[in-house]
């Protein structure tokens, strides 16, 4: 069933609509180059820098990660350059072009035509407005691929049932096993996509449509084989043992994870004022669907696709033991196509079929009131951001010989300078793992008593520490390092003395 999505050349009646989409992406680029930061991007990135260095993932440096974002990222570094900005521009692109297939499917689907623009912009205010899309889908995560990714296998799929040929239906497996294979948070989505074409294929072979699924969706999956093939044991233990025995150690602190998930979930969902707003506008657009008569069934179960992806992503999200509220950005877009058919429903309900604005002018409303707070605290939240790395990059590559190795426990800061960092210091996840010395010299991840070893026997041209870190002092690095400075809450040493000699004082630099 074809139906046309928004037109290429926008008349008067479309013209808001294509303006909407444009601001919000402008929006989006815009905070991705000012206040765009997150915690957990700084390894993502070193990743893709040692890939364009010549390094492997699992092979050559410990990465819990599938590997395709990184692939992407270090691809797109060579063309615009290993910067912080580059990255986030890279996300924001994705995430951008996502809010377009959104708006293009509700529009294409509401058989109400002065409802149509009003309900594709509601949806693509309520993504790009919402405040884990506007935090992590437009920094240096694979989110906002995954994004893009998982709407374009939507898309496929759908189309994929009213075509006697395999393409749609391979090209929609080729872009769930790439969102898969950028980040496994998204794994749910190729067999939700799968089950629901196998249900609903209307015409050609299902079974043969079923096949090229599989086979598109196996294809982003074979640079990931072939690394393990290389590294059995390092692959299976950074994708596969990490996730199922080591991360719950390191990123929470509340036995009882279970409640900690559901803890995290009800504030996102239920406690928060977009997170509520959304859900009751997608309760009732699923009223609606259910209820309305006029709709056809095939246009009503592509929203009830919408549904299961929201329900399968959501509760295997809400499941990861431990959950995270930026991991539920995957199911936004989803949730805001349905929300929309539920400001669609209201209006109808309590506004004249001719004059949607004012359901949509006042919800939408209400929504970006929600966001104020969570806006408020991605600014201010971290102490450091990358505008404060850099300052401390530079002072680094200023201080240390384009040969000499830097050590710090910050990833942030070798990316930004643009240095190797030594053996398993790239990832601050590698950095705290209790594995035994044998099993964390096999997946490159120097111990905390090995890398004390290194700094008290001077290996480093540059040291650099949280500010009066209390290593300086056991390690006896004052007595190691000539010159000493301060530079954004970190120490930075520089200039060793040769072997045998010991400074008297500490000179501090600047």
């Amino acid at each position: 069933m074809s139906r046309p999505a928004i037109p290429a050349h926008p008349g008067s009646s479309t013209l808001s609509l294509w303006a909407a989409l444009v601001a919000l992406s402008a929006g989006l680029l815009l905070f991705s180059q000012t206040f765009a930061f997150h915690g957990d991007e700084g390894f993502h990135l070193v990743a893709a820098q040692l890939i364009n260095a010549g390094k492997r993932p699992y092979l050559d440096f410990f990465y819990q990660h599938v590997p395709l974002y990184a692939y992407v990222n270090a691809g797109w570094f060579r063309l615009f350059g290993d910067t912080w900005r580059s990255a986030h521009a890279l996300a924001t692109v994705f995430t951008g072009s996502s809010l377009f297939l959104v708006a293009g499917f509700v529009y294409s689907r509401i058989p109400e035509q002065a409802w149509r623009v009003p309900a594709a912009i509601t949806a693509s205010v309520l993504m790009g407005l919402h405040a884990e899309v506007i935090q992590n889908g437009t920094v240096g995560f694979p989110y906002g691929l995954c994004l893009f990714l998982s709407l374009a296998g939507f898309r496929l799929v759908i189309v994929a049932v009213d075509r006697a040929s395999g393409w749609a239906a391979a090209g929609a497996g080729l872009c769930a096993g790439a969102a898969a294979n950028a980040s496994l948070l998204t794994a749910p989505v190729g067999p939700i996509l799968l089950l629901w074409m196998i249900n609903r294929s209307r015409i050609g072979n299902r079974w043969r449509k079923a096949v090229w699924f599989l086979a598109g969706a196996g294809i982003p999956f074979l640079p990931f084989l072939w690394l393990a093939l290389q590294g059995p044991h390092q692959a299976f233990f950074d994708i596969v043992k990490f996730h199922l025995f080591y991360r719950q150690l390191l990123v929470t602190s509340v036995p009882e994870r279970l409640v900690g998930d559901l803890r995290t979930v009800y504030a996102l969902w239920l406690e928060s004022t977009q997170g509520l707003v959304m859900v009751l506008l997608a309760m009732a657009g699923l009223l609606f669907l259910a209820n309305r008569s006029d709709w056809d069934e095939p246009r009503r179960a592509e929203f009830g696709l919408c549904a299961w992806l929201v329900g399968g992503l959501g509760g295997y999200l809400a499941c990861t033991a431990p959950t995270f509220p930026h991991y539920f950005v995957l199911v936004v877009p989803f949730l805001a196509i349905l929300a929309s058919v539920g400001v669609f429903a209201m209006g109808l309900g309590i506004w004249a079929r001719e004059r949607p604005g004012w359901p949509v002018v006042l919800m939408v409303g209400f929504f970006v009131v929600g966001l104020a707070k969570p806006l408020y605290h991605a600014v201010t939240d971290f102490q450091h951001r990358w505008e404060s790395y850099e300052h401390i990059a530079r002072e680094v590559n200023w201080v240390t010989p384009n040969d000499g190795q830097v050590w710090t426990e910050d990833e942030f800061i070798y990316f930004a300078a643009r240095r190797v960092p030594p053996v398993g210091m790239g990832n601050s996840y590698a950095q705290n793992l209790p594995l035994p010395a044998g099993l964390a010299a096999s997946l490159h991840i120097p111990s905390r008593v090995q890398q004390d070893e290194w700094l008290a026997a001077g290996r480093f041209a540059t040291v650099v520490m949280e500010r009066d870190d209390q290593k300086i002092k056991e390690l006896g690095l004052d007595s190691l390092y000539r010159k000493r400075t301060q530079v954004e809450g970190y120490d930075v040493l520089w200039d060793r003395l040769p072997p045998g000699e010991r400074k008297v004082d500490c000179r501090r630099h600047g």
